[in-house]
């Protein structure tokens, strides 16, 4: 049997480090005197096999964690590129560009009713040019008519194959 003093001097480490292996558990604490140095020796060996290892001490937790997290952000990837695959994830670029074509082509087709109709009013009575107007305006607005088609076509944008992208 034998001291703190005796048991750090017989594993040579300092008695600050021996009372840190006490703290994490490395060695079994006893009452002053009564530690068995063979008993000690395989405590420390084993808790510092474990620390080379990776799997132990506080640099040994930190690594665990790192390799959780990487873990985890693996998963969420593949569960990402599975949902992606699946036709349940759109890229959220591709879905922006086609609305914004969408929308330009509404713009323009809009902007453009006042030259396609002109022709079609000139010296009509105001019902007719009503009519005209109003068919015209609804044959341009058809697109948007259905929100369903128009997210419809934005989600299959998103889904196209990266290859397509950009």
């Amino acid at each position: 049997m034998a001291t703190i003093a005796q048991a750090a001097a017989h594993i040579c480490c300092s008695r600050a480090q021996f009372d840190q292996y006490l703290a994490e558990g490395a060695v079994t604490r006893r009452p002053s005197g009564q530690y068995d140095l063979d008993e000690v020796r395989r405590e420390a060996l084993t808790h510092l096999r474990s620390v080379a290892a990776g799997r132990g001490g506080a640099a040994g937790d930190k690594l665990t964690a790192e390799r959780v997290a990487l873990t985890a952000a693996k998963r969420r990837r593949e569960e990402r590129q599975d949902l992606l695959e699946a036709g349940q994830l759109a890229r959220l670029a591709l879905v922006r560009r086609y609305v914004e074509q969408m929308l330009l082509g509404i713009r323009d087709r809009l902007l453009g009713l006042p030259g396609a109709t002109a022709y079609m009013l000139a010296m009509r009575p105001q019902t007719e040019c009503f009519q005209v107007l109003d068919d015209a305006v609804r044959a341009a607005l058809e697109e948007i008519a259905d929100p369903a088609f128009a997210a419809a076509g934005a989600a299959a944008a998103g889904v196209e194959s990266k290859s397509r992208e950009e």
